[in-house]
C-alpha cells in the first residue's frame, strides 16, 4: 500500500470514530431527554422546530456512521474482486455510487417516516454526498470505460473535501449546544 493510500485509510478511521463521538454525543446528550423518542419519534411527536433540528441532526449522524461502517467492510472485499484491474475499478465506483445513494434514501426515508423536516445541516450532508456521488461517477467513466487516470488527484481532494463539509455540517448542532451548556453554567456561577 502506498504511503498515500495509507494515510487516506488512517484519516478514514478517523473519520468514522469523529462520526461515532457524534452520535455519542446525541445518545448522552438527548437520550435522557426524548427517551426512546429519540429513536421512534412517531408523526406529530417532533413539535418544535428545534426538536426538528435534534432529530434530523441524529438521523444524519446514524445514516453517515452506518453507511460509513458498511463501506468500511465492504471495501476489502471489492478490492479483493477476483477479475481483472479494469473490472474491479468499474465495481469499486459503481459500489461507491450505489452506498451514496442508498445513505440519500435512507436519510430521505426516515425523515419522511418521522415527517421531521430536514436541518440545514441535513441538506449540507446531502449536497456533499451528491457531489461524492458525482465524483464516483466522473471516475467510473474516466477510469473505467476510458482508461484515463487524470483526475485521481481531483477525485482524492473532492472526496476529503465533501467529507470534512458533511462532518463540520454535522459537527454544528452539538458544538452549538455544547458551548451553549457551557456558557449557561459559568453564567450560573456569577
Amino acid at each position: 500500500m502506498s504511503p498515500l493510500n495509507e494515510l487516506l485509510s488512517r484519516l478514514g478511521n478517523i473519520v468514522d470514530i469523529y462520526i461515532g463521538l457524534i452520535v455519542f454525543w446525541f445518545l448522552v446528550t438527548q437520550l435522557p431527554v426524548y427517551r426512546w423518542r429519540l429513536f421512534f419519534a412517531k408523526k406529530g411527536q417532533i413539535t418544535s422546530l428545534q426538536e426538528h433540528e435534534i432529530y434530523s441532526g441524529f438521523i444524519t449522524s446514524v445514516c453517515f456512521l452506518m453507511v460509513r461502517f458498511t463501506n468500511d467492510l465492504m471495501t476489502p472485499y471489492l478490492l479483493m474482486f477476483d477479475s481483472g484491474m479494469n473490472s474491479r475499478i468499474k465495481v469499486f465506483y459503481l459500489s461507491g455510487i450505489v452506498i451514496n445513494t442508498a445513505l440519500i434514501t435512507m436519510i430521505f426515508v426516515v425523515h419522511e417516516l418521522r415527517s421531521c423536516l430536514f436541518s440545514k445541516a441535513s441538506r449540507i450532508c446531502l449536497y456533499a454526498t451528491l457531489l461524492v456521488m458525482s465524483l464516483f461517477f466522473l471516475q467510473l467513466g474516466a477510469r473505467g470505460y476510458v482508461n484515463f487516470h487524470g483526475f485521481n488527484n481531483a477525485y482524492s481532494l473532492g472526496i476529503w473535501l465533501a467529507i470534512l463539509i458533511a462532518i463540520s455540517a454535522m459537527s454544528l448542532y452539538p458544538i452549538r449546544q455544547t458551548l451553549a451548556y457551557f456558557n449557561k453554567e459559568k453564567e450560573a456561577k456569577d
